[in-house]
């Protein structure tokens, strides 16, 4: 039997480009994918960017948009319009649209009204109106990682620039957030930039996200569509992502630090090398004297090092030694016990 052929689309806006495999595998299974098309914002197909990657893989024609005024989401108008031309137009018998927005729900109405078949794809969050006006749905799934140490399970980031994983990390500061160690993007909480802007500022910043005049990348926190904000630091301006759901931000590589020049990103990574485990001392050093660090032994500072503060294994050894070093903690050989020297022993 000759399978249908169907035309793919997907909202680039919304969709992480993680999910690529996972909706070709799908469209694959119903039909046989004439078109294969991805609508979003420029930045979404640049040379940073999880799409470009997909496009290789899958053989997805990009169809970037620029937005000549503020609050017109061209890239959902190019996808209604391509639609439209495969609804009347082409000899395919379907059309797959990959979205979790509701304003797709008139385009699958108006698609069965035309005859065709409409399959959607998004994810969890995706309104029943979308859901229903499809001829069928599939949601989009989210792995998950291991266990962690307290024995839960949380979900599997992914960045949403380049696919990559993202993997826990910590600011100079201290401040937990997440980083891709392919792109160098982070995603930190909104409140983190209350150093830098006032309490008012932020609220401007979360509001004007909501009202979501321009979209950006999808969160990586919640799945939502963010909003691509311009904010300025001193006489530098930067874009950054911000979802109005869950107060998540979404910074290219070097847009933190040029929002909070005084702070910085401790990278978990092997290759950090002497720069990462130099900063690590600082920490670890501060902390121990502070007692907000407290361990008896050897092998607890190792665990706390590893679950707590994220450092990779082969950092661990040497910055135990550079702690002994610089006289900041002693360990007795023969118990393994830890004793925090005071400043200047």
């Amino acid at each position: 039997m000759e399978k249908k052929s169907i035309a793919v689309l997907i909202d680039a806006d919304n969709i992480s480009p993680s999910s690529a495999g996972e909706i070709f595998r799908k469209a694959c299974s119903i039909g046989e994918p004439i078109a294969r098309r991805a609508y979003g914002m420029v930045n979404c197909f640049a040379s940073n960017s999880g799409w470009v990657n997909a496009q290789r893989e899958y053989g997805i024609v990009a169809r970037p948009q620029t937005s000549n005024v503020a609050a017109k989401n061209v890239s959902d108008i190019a996808l209604v319009i391509d639609a439209m031309e495969f609804l009347y137009k082409s000899p395919c018998q379907g059309i797959f649209i990959v979205s979790s927005d509701s304003d797709f729900t008139a385009l699958a109405a108006k698609i069965r009204e035309g005859g065709k078949s409409v399959y959607g794809m998004g994810g969890s969050k995706t309104p029943r109106s979308f859901r229903t006006a499809c001829t069928d749905f599939f949601e989009i799934s989210i792995a998950k990682k291991p266990a962690t140490a307290n024995g839960q399970n949380t979900p599997h980031a992914t960045c949403p620039r380049c696919g990559g994983q993202l993997v826990a990390s910590r600011t100079k500061s201290n401040q937990k957030c997440r980083t891709c160690s392919k792109c160098g993007g982070v995603t930190i909480k909104l409140s983190v930039l209350g150093k830098t802007f006032s309490a008012d500022g932020l609220e401007k910043m979360l509001e004007a996200a909501r009202l979501h005049e321009q979209p950006g990348c999808v969160c990586p926190d919640c799945g939502s569509s963010m909003s691509l904000l311009k904010v300025s630091s001193g006489k530098r301006q930067v874009e950054i992502d911000v979802c109005g759901k869950c107060r998540a931000v979404w910074y290219d590589k070097s847009e933190f630090e040029t929002l909070v020049p005084n702070d910085g990103l401790l990278l978990p990574t092997v290759s950090a090398g002497k720069a990462y485990r130099r900063e690590m001392v600082l920490v670890l050093a501060a902390d121990l004297r502070r007692g907000h660090l407290k361990v008896l032994d050897a092998k607890g500072l190792q665990m706390v090092m590893k679950v707590s503060y994220h450092i990779p294994q082969p950092d661990i050894g040497p910055i135990i030694s550079t702690l002994m070093c610089q006289r900041i903690l002693q360990i007795d050989k023969k118990s393994g016990r830890i004793s925090v020297l005071a400043a200047g022993k």
